[in-house]
C-alpha cells in the first residue's frame, strides 16, 4: 500500500513539475493592480489618502507579443486641520504591447510599451478644474509564475511623454508637456495576472 500512495505521489509531482507555466501564443490574461497611500502630518494637522485601481486585459498575438486594452482610476484627498484642501479623481483609457523575451518559461523579462488617454477632476476648484491629456511610456517589467495560471509582476521605472491641458469653466489653459526617466527602485508597481 505504502508503494501506491509513493507511486501516485511521484506521477503527481512530475506531473505538476512538467505542467506549462508561462504564456504561449493564443493565450488571455487578465492584469490589475491596487495602490493605497496614507500619510499624517501631525505637526500640521494634515493628512492625505490616495487610492488608484488598475485593470486590463492582454492576448497573445504571438508566443512572444501580446496586445491589450487597460483602464485605470484614481482618487486623492487632503485635509489641513479637518478642511478638505483637495479633493481629485481620475481616469486613465489605453492600449499596450508587451514584448516577453522567455515567455513560456515560470520567470520572463518584458518591455511595456503603453499609450493613455487621462482625464480628471480637482471638486474643490469653483468651477471645476478640469484635466485632460495623452501618456505614452516604456518600462521594463518581470513576470513570475506562482501557479499554472497565476503569475505575479513587477513594472521597474519607466521612460514617458505626457502632455496635459487643464480648463476650469471657460479658461483654458495652454497645457503642460513633459518626459521624464526613470528606471529605478523608486518607482516600482506591482501586479497580478491570471492567465485563461
Amino acid at each position: 500500500m505504502k508503494k501506491v500512495f509513493l507511486s501516485i505521489a511521484l506521477i503527481t509531482a512530475f506531473g505538476v513539475a512538467n505542467a506549462q507555466e508561462g504564456f504561449s501564443k493564443g493565450n488571455t490574461f487578465l492584469t490589475g493592480s491596487l495602490g493605497i497611500s496614507s500619510q499624517n502630518d501631525k505637526d500640521f494637522e494634515e493628512k492625505s489618502n490616495s487610492t488608484t485601481f488598475t485593470v486590463g486585459v492582454g492576448h497573445f498575438l504571438s508566443d512572444n507579443v501580446a496586445v491589450g486594452v487597460n483602464l485605470g482610476i484614481g482618487s486623492a484627498k487632503t485635509t489641513l486641520v479637518s478642511v478638505t484642501t483637495e479633493e481629485t479623481s481620475a481616469m486613465a483609457v489605453g492600449a499596450f504591447g508587451r514584448y516577453y523575451f522567455s515567455p513560456k518559461s515560470k520567470f520572463s523579462m518584458f518591455g511595456h510599451l503603453g499609450v493613455n488617454y487621462l482625464s480628471g477632476t480637482d471638486k474643490l476648484a469653483e468651477p471645476d478644474l478640469k484635466v485632460t491629456g495623452m501618456d505614452i511610456f516604456a518600462a521594463p517589467g518581470f513576470n513570475y509564475f506562482v501557479s499554472k495560471n497565476l503569475s505575479l509582476e513587477a513594472v521597474i521605472g519607466r521612460i514617458g511623454y505626457t502632455s496635459i491641458k487643464a480648463s476650469s469653466g471657460s479658461v483654458n489653459a495652454k497645457g503642460t508637456t513633459g518626459f521624464d526617466f526613470g528606471i529605478d527602485l523608486t518607482n516600482v508597481t506591482f501586479g497580478m495576472n491570471l492567465r485563461f
